[in-house]
């Protein structure tokens, strides 16, 4: 796990990029390399998880010397990979090597072999042309900037593309961030920076020419035929995630699992445990004096696993001083990161450098409320546009807010509008144009149940949980593994018509799935979400630092909108989360 940064010109002199903006991503090691005609620079930070030798120091040269790579990532099955490829002097037992080798063998090709997250640039000093890739997923972040047809710079963080500066948004990317609480997925978010989006190749020639291409869809294979019983339906499920995770496990530096009492983190410990035994270290985060506890649940499943476990306890002083850390540790404003940010904080502390992750569980078996909210939404997409719209205008409040000026009302819109934090009138209020660029639905769904779940990957689990787990766990230095966005289990899972999916309690093919080793505590009990105490905190020891970042969002946002949403949380009509979100803008555009 890495950052990545470089530059490609045209004509001049390739320029060379200041690493130290992205020396938290990698505090163990950085290297650089120019291309013999001076047109492309690279430099890189390393994070040393495999290979810990010189042998896996980037940016690295291919055995031929023909290829050079910078690789921010995991390629798990990369061991699988090398045994296909001979007459290679392997020089270490990098992934790097593997993907870098690979790639100079079959170019675009060698990617539907590769199982891993991950985001790259590799330049073919023969030809000139230089790529741009990221997984299938959008694990890994990869941003890029075109100056004219001149030079293309790109990085694994948009900050470091100006010199440590964050971008000022666009005015779309900052009514996209008011109206989700995260910027677009994909396109520019502000000074000419651009997201590459994910399963995307970007490749430029010494022309200046540039194309995309898009390697790799989530639903482009058809529904695979499975038997048709729950147990083999189950037992499909399992040997998938168990591969996974035991893929997961690779690394040279020991591997550690959070562990937060819920089924996905859960499942993921048990099954590490299996295999790696008492040398697993799980890890759990408490809050004294907090409601929301589950070191208890966690602790059941710690002895079950028989992992080394740790709960680290974390005071309100000092938490609250690592809530402010981490708004200023975005290299993308988020109203919802500060948890990731914790708790990557604690057990970086402890001493680890690789965690495991439970990310991805609900979005693919059901775990969210959308998966039984839209269903009962579905007949506006049965009826004419006309009369949809007009229900939806004479609807509660809530409701109206969310879905008025739809795009459309099949499940997969509704389902991404289902997650509106501010309303078309809100945005008017804040003084930004009222249209949204929201994500187009995929040409056809299987089900309504696919279409939530691809809604929740592409709009909510994509662009802001994935965002906000790398920019706030590679702030400490941590690289987040996360098992059950393995590519084969999604597309297996989103191939399921939707009874094996759907039932009562959530999640019920995981929960089956694992009956034998998950304890009912885990699963028999309301679903709860780690959350702090941010309402109290904002109206206590965190005002001043919330009433800095209104001030500063005014510079941007109408002044109306502003004192709305001000008077709004103080007189607990509007929840803590709305206000949140400007104070963390605020901070985020202040200059």
């Amino acid at each position: 796990m890495c950052g990545f940064i470089g530059r490609l010109e045209k004509s001049a002199a390739a320029s060379c990029l200041p690493l130290e903006f992205l020396k938290h991503r990698g505090p163990d090691a950085s290297g650089e390399w120019t291309s013999p005609d001076g047109l492309c620079w690279l430099g890189h930070v390393r994070l040393s998880i495999l290979e810990l030798t010189e042998a896996g120091a980037q940016p690295m040269v291919s055995a031929s010397g023909r290829s050079v790579i910078v690789f921010n990532g995991e390629i798990y099955n990369h061991q699988e990979i090398r045994q296909r490829m001979d007459s290679i002097p392997w020089r270490g037992h990098s992934d790097t090597e593997t993907l870098l080798e690979a790639w100079e063998r079959l170019g675009a090709a060698c990617l539907e072999q590769i199982r891993g997250m991950f985001a790259f640039a590799a330049y073919d000093t023969h030809s000139g042309t230089l790529h741009l890739v990221r997984d299938r997923m959008g694990i890994k972040p990869l941003y890029y900037r075109n100056e004219g047809h001149s030079a293309l710079a790109f990085a694994s963080e948009a900050r470091a593309l100006l010199r440590g500066a964050r971008p000022s948004l666009s005015s779309s990317a900052l009514g996209f961030y008011l109206a989700t609480g995260h910027t677009p997925s994909e396109g520019e978010v502000g000074e000419g920076i651009k997201i590459l989006p994910p399963a995307t190749i970007l490749s430029r020639d010494r022309e200046g020419r540039q194309t995309l291409q898009q390697w790799w869809r989530m639903t482009k294979k058809p529904a695979l035929e499975v038997q048709s019983s729950r147990q083999e339906i189950c037992a499909h499920v399992r040997s998938r995630i168990e591969k996974s995770i035991e893929e997961h496990l690779i690394s040279d530096v020991p591997v550690a699992a959070f562990l937060s009492g819920g089924i996905d983190s859960s499942i993921m410990a048990l099954l590490a445990a299996q295999r790696i035994g008492k040398s697993l270290r799980t890890f759990c985060v408490g809050f004294p004096n907090i409601g929301f506890d589950e070191r208890a649940i966690a602790r059941v499943v710690a002895e079950r696993a028989g992992s080394q476990h740790a709960e680290i306890e974390v005071g309100p002083s000092e938490c609250q001083q690592w809530v402010m850390e981490a708004v200023a540790a975005m290299d993308m404003p988020s109203a919802d990161a500060i948890n990731t940010y914790i708790v990557s904080k604690a057990v970086r502390q402890a001493g680890l450098k690789v965690a495991l992750s439970g990310l991805g569980g609900d979005e693919l078996f059901c775990g969210y409320p959308s998966f039984w909210e839209i269903p009962r939404l579905s007949f506006l997409g049965k009826i004419p546009p006309t009369l949809a719209r007009s229900l939806v205008r004479f609807s509660p409040l809530g409701v109206r807010e969310k879905f008025e000026g739809a795009p459309s009302f099949d499940a997969f819109t509704l389902a991404l509008l289902r997650r509106r934090w501010w309303s078309n009138r809100h945005l008017k209020l804040a003084g930004l144009e009222a249209s949204v660029a929201w994500p187009k639905p995929p040409e056809s769904f299987l089900d309504t149940i696919q279409a939530i779940t691809q809604a929740e990957i592409l709009g909510y689990m994509e662009p802001m949980l994935l965002r906000d787990s790398d920019q706030m766990s590679m702030a400490v230095g941590l690289e987040l593994r996360v098992p059950f966005l393995d590519h084969r289990l999604v597309e297996f899972v989103l191939a399921l018509p939707e009874q094996w999916k759907r039932g009562k309690p959530p999640k019920r093919l995981l929960i089956d799935a694992f009956a034998d080793i998950l304890p009912q505590e885990v699963w028999n009990r309301p679903k709860q979400g780690f959350a702090l105490p941010m309402d109290a905190w904002m109206r206590g020891p965190l005002r001043d630092f919330c009433r800095q970042g209104i001030e500063l969002a005014r510079q941007q946002l109408d002044r109306t909108f502003l004192e709305f949403a001000v008077q709004g949380f103080e007189k607990r009509s509007l929840h803590w989360t709305r206000l949140w979100q400007l104070v963390v803008f605020g901070h985020y555009s202040g200059k």
